[in-house]
């Protein structure tokens, strides 16, 4: 393995706050838009991120550090899955519940997994027949049925 210098240096945890606060103000933008299809922007942002943090091999540390800075303002059960954890910490809790959430990391893993790094998330989602779809999808892939939600 190359020892690659973004390996060496450590991500602070104002740098955290920082891409926390960039993904905060997309939320905040996807709750202004009546566009049908305004939560790509803000997948999309959370995907950018987390897919960033797992080059560094590093997505499940920062996203314990990103839950355990948010936690500060709320008290929280642990959030292993980085792309929940994210999400945990950037969207409205009163409009993002478990089971969004779940669904959305889900969705997320299976595009990590399958997009190709051309095409953008919400084109990648839409051509495998949308979130729902995505969600369900994943889950087979993990043997679980669609329904549990899990």
């Amino acid at each position: 393995m190359l020892d690659r210098p973004s390996a060496r240096i450590a991500f602070s945890p104002d740098a955290l706050k920082a891409n926390l606060s960039r993904l905060e103000s997309e939320w905040e933008t996807y709750q202004t838009t009546r566009d049908r299809d305004g939560i790509y922007g803000y997948l999309a942002a959370v995907f950018e991120l987390v897919t960033w943090w797992r080059q560094d091999r590093k997505a499940a540390e920062y996203a314990r550090q990103a839950v355990v800075l948010h936690s500060r303002r709320q008290p929280v059960s642990d959030i292993a899955e980085p792309f929940a954890a994210v999400i945990f910490c950037t969207a409205d809790p009163e409009k993002v519940d478990y089971r969004l959430r779940s669904k959305w990391s889900r969705v997320l893993r299976y595009a990590a997994e399958f997009k190709g790094l051309s095409e953008p998330l919400r084109n990648f989602i839409k051509r495998k027949g949308g979130i729902n779809k995505c969600a369900a999808r994943f889950a087979r892939r993990m043997g679980r049925s669609a329904r549990t939600g899990g």
